[in-house]
C-alpha cells in the first residue's frame, strides 16, 4: 500500500522525501486561508494546483497534515493524474475499493445536508493515516481520495503503537 502521498504524511516539506514527491507537481503554490482571526482562529495553510487534481494542508511549521487528491471537476480541480493509494482510479467501484483497502473503520452513508448531496464516505485506518475515500453522490466513482495523520482525524483514537509505526 506504499504511495508517495503517503509516505509524505506527517513529514515536513522541505524534508528530503517530501521535496522528492512534490518536486513532480512544479504548479503547487502556497496559499492560506484566515477563515476567522476575530474569532480566534488560526490560519489554514495549503500547497494548491488546480491544474494537477492536488491540495495538501500543511502546519504553521510546514508538517504535511493532509493530502486531498481530487477527481475532475471536484471543486474546480482538475482530475489528480497519480496514481491513488491501493492502485485504486476514479473509475473503482464500492466493491474495489473494499477489495483493495479492506475493512473500513468508519461509513458514512450516501445523503443530503440540506440541499447538497453527497455520496458514501469509507474511512480506512492505516497506522500512519487515515484514508477517506469519497463516492460521486450520483454515477459510479471516487470523487476524492483524501489521507490524513491520524491525529486530525475525528473519531479515531491514535495509541502509542500507531504513532510508534512508520
Amino acid at each position: 500500500m506504499t504511495h508517495d502521498m503517503l509516505v509524505i504524511l506527517g513529514k515536513n516539506v522541505a524534508s528530503p522525501e517530501a521535496a522528492a514527491v512534490l518536486k513532480r507537481y512544479p504548479e503547487l503554490e502556497p496559499e492560506t486561508q484566515d477563515l476567522a482571526p476575530e474569532e480566534g482562529l488560526a490560519p489554514v495553510h495549503y500547497l494548491r494546483s488546480e491544474s494537477d487534481g492536488l491540495l495538501i494542508k500543511i502546519s504553521d511549521e510546514g508538517e504535511i497534515l493532509t493530502v486531498l487528491l481530487m477527481s475532475e471537476g471536484k471543486d474546480g480541480f482538475a482530475q489528480f493524474a497519480g496514481p491513488l493509494p491501493g492502485q485504486l482510479a476514479f473509475t473503482s467501484t464500492r466493491a474495489d475499493v473494499l477489495k483493495a483497502l479492506g475493512a473500513p473503520a468508519f461509513i458514512r452513508p450516501a445523503g443530503k445536508l440540506g440541499s447538497f448531496e453527497h455520496g458514501e464516505l469509507m474511512r480506512f485506518d492505516k497506522p500512519n493515516c487515515s484514508l477517506h475515500v469519497q463516492f460521486r453522490s450520483r454515477g459510479a466513482g471516487i470523487e476524492l481520495m483524501t489521507a490524513m495523520v491520524p491525529q486530525l482525524v475525528p473519531g479515531r483514537s491514535v495509541s502509542v503503537a500507531d504513532d510508534d509505526e512508520d
